[in-house]
């Protein structure tokens, strides 16, 4: 597209003021205190990309640092991420293959990046060193790996979020609050033992600290065998034809 083609800039504003090479603010969603954002990013795969790797790397026990450490458990302890994905794709932009990465998050963008910065320059090389023109060499810092996945940004249409009023820390709270409950709930239909004492119990224990609920991550490490499906448009043409 040509750049006095380009779509409008969306409503949120058109630059930001990031230590990182965003020309977006990304799609925002939600009116309240809290607030859901979004990030997109495309960038050329390197011929000999090894997505076998790449997907590994995802998968439990695949990062470096800390050694055999897994995506989702790290992600989890970050309390931010919603949602990710990877995915490739054939586009007219680069030759050969383009690795597209979507993210949503309880976060600004900036924010966002600088605990991609934590990740690592090891684990996110693990990633976008599959790409044309990551940095790389003991010279590069994780923060230059990260400023080269901030310029591959490209606009969002629209994506959507069902609840960006709560942070991913509020819901688990609130499952937290919900089970500690239904067990108090079991605790006083019993015969047996002091009302007061089983409030007070029951008290202490919705005080305590919640555990992070452990999210997960499917990983298909067949895909460096059949990086995307090339029959897409034909079977598209087909199925067109067959409808009419």
């Amino acid at each position: 597209m040509s750049p006095d083609k380009r779509p409008a800039s969306h409503g949120n504003g058109d630059t930001t003021t990031s230590s990182y090479s965003l020309r977006l603010p990304g799609l925002i969603m939600g009116k309240g205190p809290a607030q859901v954002h979004e990030f997109t990013g495309m960038w050329p795969l390197k011929p000999d990309a090894d997505l076998v790797a790449f997907t590994k790397a995802l998968a439990p026990g695949g990062f470096l640092q800390p050694p055999g450490a897994s995506f989702s458990v790290v992600t989890t302890k970050l309390g931010l991420i919603r949602t990710a994905r990877w995915f490739v794709a054939k586009t007219q932009h680069f030759d050969g293959w383009t690795l597209f990465f979507i993210s949503q998050f309880d976060s600004s963008l900036e924010k966002y990046f600088d605990d991609f910065v934590l990740n690592g320059k090891e684990n996110l090389y693990l990633i976008w060193g599959q790409c044309v023109g990551c940095p790389s060499g003991p010279e590069v810092t994780a923060h230059d790996i990260v400023e080269y996945i901030a310029r591959g940004q490209i606009k969002t249409l629209a994506c959507y979020d069902a609840l960006p009023s709560l942070t991913v820390g509020t819901i688990q709270k609130m499952a937290d609050w919900y089970n500690k409950t239904e067990k108090f709930q079991r605790a006083i239909s019993k015969d047996g033992g002091k009302l007061e004492d089983k409030v007070n119990a029951f008290l202490k224990e919705l005080a305590a600290p919640y555990p992070a609920v452990e999210s997960d991550a499917q990983i298909d490490t067949e895909v460096g065998k059949q990086w995307q499906l090339d029959d897409v448009p034909q079977y598209l043409k087909e199925m067109s034809s067959a409808t009419r």
